[in-house]
């Protein structure tokens, strides 16, 4: 009789409980997204790594046409990122220019972007005012000056 009624208490945790992937795993998910998806930018490469503040997705993507692959590739990450064994800190976009143009980047809080993108708990005007940010390479560029001085 405890077995049942062991049984029947973790059956409904068992099911309702999200699958839980590892690095290698999310890259191949978010790799077979682009590749399976009709107007997706070409993705260059997908790193994943930590910061002083926790762990960090970066999607690069070569940009074409003068399409915004932001939303596309922000939902993406996203969606597949809320999977991840330890949760993401940030998400990272690096739009990549077939001429010799500097890239642009895009970096959101993972926990905003995934309440934005999975929740629907807050707007998209609040997710871009809030949450999204688009000088990251410039912040690094004058890093990278100021360090580059001497």
């Amino acid at each position: 009789m405890k077995i049942i009624k062991i049984t029947l208490f973790l059956f409904p945790v068992i099911i309702l409980t999200k699958p839980i992937y590892g690095d290698d795993q999310l890259s191949l998910l978010l790799k077979n997204h682009f590749n399976n998806n009709l107007g997706s930018p070409e993705l260059l490469g997908i790193h994943i790594y930590n910061d002083k503040k926790g762990k960090v997705l970066q999607a690069d993507i070569e940009i074409t046409a003068n399409e915004n692959h932001i939303i596309m590739t922000m939902n993406a990450m996203s969606q597949i990122g809320q999977y991840s064994k330890t949760p993401f800190h940030k998400f990272i976009i690096i739009e990549h220019y077939p001429k010799e143009k500097i890239p642009t980047g895009y970096e959101s809080d993972a926990d905003c972007a995934i309440n934005y993108f999975v929740r629907k708990k807050i707007t998209k005007n609040i997710w871009m005012k809030n949450c999204l940010s688009s000088s990251i390479i410039q912040r690094e560029i004058e890093n990278w000056s100021t360090l580059n001085k001497n």
